[in-house]
């Protein structure tokens, strides 16, 4: 048994043939040289080894943009830990403002999970989003403290105002309009929220001049 190396192509093997002067290189065919190992020059081994690693060297990554990139960052953050899902999705809408269709498919590609799971969660929640929201998001609380105290009266106020439906957004991309089924503070009934702030006990008379303070 003689070890060879193809001057061609760089492949090293054990050769068991019975030809004495030459071989046919298993990889590429190429004719190659029999000469028994201690013959072949250190210098031409590195030069066969370097030529196998090029040729078995793995491919790069290929570079992630856009919105993918977008996914990857965070996904990385979370170190792709697939129960974290709620986190994530929470990041992204924090980050973008909103989470379209193209940012869905990332993150059920990237963690691998299936792409019916992420859309349940995004619309389970009203955190999320699946269309862009207007600079300033109107959260009207339809508890029902808040029912009894006026706060049906409020929300038809602020669509007249607006001229916008409920989950909808000015043509301006100013404000958008949601219900949630509690604020949390009862007693401040009726209240609403514009980007986190409250604003509670409200009149009908009240919405506009609040309105005006967020232009």
């Amino acid at each position: 048994m003689v070890k060879l190396s193809c001057h061609h192509c760089g492949h090293y093997w054990d050769y068991q043939g019975k030809t004495k002067y030459y071989a046919t290189c298993p990889n590429c065919r190429y004719k190659v040289r029999i000469q028994p190992e201690e013959s072949i020059k250190p210098e031409l081994k590195r030069r066969d080894l370097d030529s196998r690693k090029i040729l078995t060297k793995e491919k790069k990554p290929k570079k992630l943009i856009g919105i993918a990139a977008i996914v990857s960052r965070v996904i990385e953050k979370h170190q792709q830990n697939k129960s974290m899902l709620i986190q994530i999705l929470l990041q992204l809408q924090n980050d973008f403002g909103w989470l379209p269709r193209e940012m869905l498919t990332e993150v059920s590609k990237q963690l691998e999970i299936p792409l019916n799971r992420v859309y349940q969660i995004a619309t389970f929640y009203k955190a999320f989003s699946l269309a862009p929201r207007g600079r300033h998001l109107i959260r009207v609380c339809m508890g029902t403290s808040c029912k009894v105290r006026g706060a049906t009266t409020i929300l038809d106020k602020l669509q007249s105002t607006l001229e916008i439906e409920k989950d909808q957004t000015t043509p301006d991309g100013r404000f958008s309009l949601e219900t949630v089924n509690c604020a949390g503070c009862c007693a401040l009934g009726p209240v609403i929220t514009i980007d986190g702030d409250y604003h509670g006990n409200l009149k009908v008379v009240d919405t506009e001049k609040i309105l005006a303070k967020y232009k």
